[in-house]
């Protein structure tokens, strides 16, 4: 892994992948909260607009 200090574009890549592996095994473990803590990370640095959440008990126009 030394030559991933070398290239900071596939260093990026492979956080974003292995972030994105970790996202999908704490879905399936049912683990809500660190999961929308992860995805709020990659949502930061793929700088993708975060789904707001639902407005439960609000009456909309």
């Amino acid at each position: 892994m030394d030559s991933l200090g070398k290239d900071p574009v596939v260093a990026r890549a492979l956080a974003l992948t292995l972030m994105r592996q970790a996202l999908a095994l704490l879905d399936a473990a049912g683990e809500t909260e660190p999961a929308v803590r992860l995805q709020m990370a990659i949502d930061s640095m793929t700088r993708t607009a975060p789904v707001p959440p639902p407005m439960i008990g609000i009456d909309r126009p």
